[in-house]
């Protein structure tokens, strides 16, 4: 959304640095994971990608009345689904946010990287969706032709 290619994960495990400063990175030191490495292994799964798209579409959404503390991100697949990153930096509680799709989709999925790769919910027939945003990301799998009305 910033036009930036690639992102760096820093600290994948713990250590010490030049100063005896623990850090604390995605994996203990025995190489176990922290839930921050569960969480992003499972964002990154679902999001996963092993083509390019040679011809970007477009999707004509919204979400009106977009907290401050809520931010959205608009990828898509090489198959043509895309993926819309909604995600809230609270620290506390929940905003519940209504995301209009633009059209009325045959089937959408909705993912939590915090419970894990498959969808958490399918919906039917479906032109927006409230979501219950606090402090991590929800992605909704939208195809990108089908049913529309």
């Amino acid at each position: 959304k910033r036009g930036w290619s690639f992102t760096v994960v820093y600290l994948l495990r713990d250590r010490v640095d030049e100063a005896g400063n623990q850090q604390f990175g995605y994996h203990k030191p025995d190489y176990s994971p922290r839930l921050a490495a569960v969480y992003l292994h499972n964002l990154t799964t679902i999001l996963a990608d092993s083509d390019s798209l040679s011809q970007p579409g477009s999707l004509n959404y919204s979400v009106p009345e977009e907290p401050a503390t809520v931010h959205d991100l608009l990828l898509q697949k090489s198959n043509g689904t895309f993926d819309l990153v909604v995600w809230g930096e609270q620290l506390s509680g929940t905003n519940n946010v209504t995301v209009n799709l633009g059209r009325t989709c045959a089937s959408i999925q909705v993912y939590d990287p915090t419970v894990g790769v498959t969808p958490v919910e399918t919906r039917q027939n479906v032109n927006s969706l409230t979501l219950p945003m606090s402090n991590h990301p929800l992605i909704i799998a939208i195809p990108a032709s089908g049913k529309q009305k």
